[in-house]
């Protein structure tokens, strides 16, 4: 189990940045704790990134989140330990939520983490011509306002070319994925599924899809 802490990037704040009717100190330090924290947490648990406050108050410390429950997270002499101990705690409650959700899903007779999961790997938008297949960069308008001009990349050689007859060229998305089943995957940008059916269905979504072949240790 990984217990490494995330390198946070402290911004300061002045005075005026939250009411006085607020429990945070005129000045201080906000930072970001990212929604995947901690990594050994399950991926589909993630939550959105929490924004904190590090302050100084009544000869300490103090870490408080900037949620309408403002709740204190940590606190110590030096600012360090103050936001070490508050990102321990978040670490700790966090686990203890997937644990509780993980017990909930087996009391009902599901699998701890839902056994299916479609992640999209990448995706680009080819611009096809009757003389070349690229990859789309950006679109510029023309002189003529009813035509754009096409930016491309040839996707050998990497040369940049132009289409300025918008006519001539038809655009296509295509996006990849893979489908993970049991696998020991814990894709972070994925959809999960109970079942192959409904995994199947939303993969079919995608222009390709391949099935993971991992298999777990």
């Amino acid at each position: 189990m990984s217990h490494e802490l995330p390198n946070v990037q402290h911004r300061p704040y002045r005075e005026g940045r939250f009411s006085a009717s607020l429990p945070y100190a005129p000045t201080g330090y906000l930072f970001t704790v990212p929604g995947n924290f901690p990594q050994d947490a399950p991926a589909h648990l993630n939550v959105t990134d929490q924004e904190m406050a590090a302050y100084w108050t009544y000869g300490q410390w103090e870490v408080r989140d900037l949620t309408p429950a403002r709740r204190v997270w940590g606190t110590g002499r030096s600012r360090r330990t103050a936001v070490g101990l508050a990102l321990q705690e978040i670490a700790r409650k966090r686990r203890q939520e997937a644990r509780e959700i993980a017990e909930r899903r087996q009391a009902i007779g599901l699998e701890a983490v839902p056994p299916y999961a479609v992640e999209v790997t990448g995706s680009v938008t080819l611009l096809c011509t009757p003389e070349a297949i690229g990859v789309l960069a950006r679109i510029f308008p023309g002189d003529d306002p009813a035509e754009d001009v096409y930016h491309g990349v040839d996707p050998e050689g990497g040369e940049p070319y132009a289409v300025h007859n918008s006519g001539r060229a038809v655009l296509q998305h295509t996006t990849a994925g893979v489908l993970h089943h049991r696998c020991g995957c814990d894709p972070e940008d994925a959809i999960r599924f109970e079942n192959e059916t409904d995994a199947l269905k939303w993969a079919g979504r995608l222009t390709h899809y391949w099935r993971c072949t991992k298999r777990p240790a």
